[in-house]
């Protein structure tokens, strides 16, 4: 009765991996849209995109701030946060 149990505890476990594993590809898209991003670039100052890029889970934008400057902003794939802001 012990084996049986423990045997079913380790397929319902491996079971669960596979399925985590199998769905790694859905986990590598990003929650937050290009529209989001777009938004988020929009209301640190970036008045003009010329690129915008998703790369390791980050997404990065590059542009202009209104003064012509170039502005350069990485931004969490997921919680939208600002990891960075380089301006030349």
């Amino acid at each position: 009765m012990r084996q049986i149990l423990w045997t079913a505890i380790l397929g319902l476990g491996l079971g669960v991996l596979a399925l985590r594993v199998l769905a790694l590809p859905a986990f590598a898209k990003s929650p937050l849209t290009i529209e989001d991003v777009r938004a988020i670039a929009f209301d640190k100052g970036i008045v003009e995109i010329e690129e915008i890029k998703l790369k390791h889970g980050f997404w990065k934008v590059e542009g202009d701030d209104p003064s012509g400057r170039e502005i350069e902003i990485k931004v969490d794939a997921w919680s939208g946060a600002i990891v960075e802001i380089e301006r030349d």
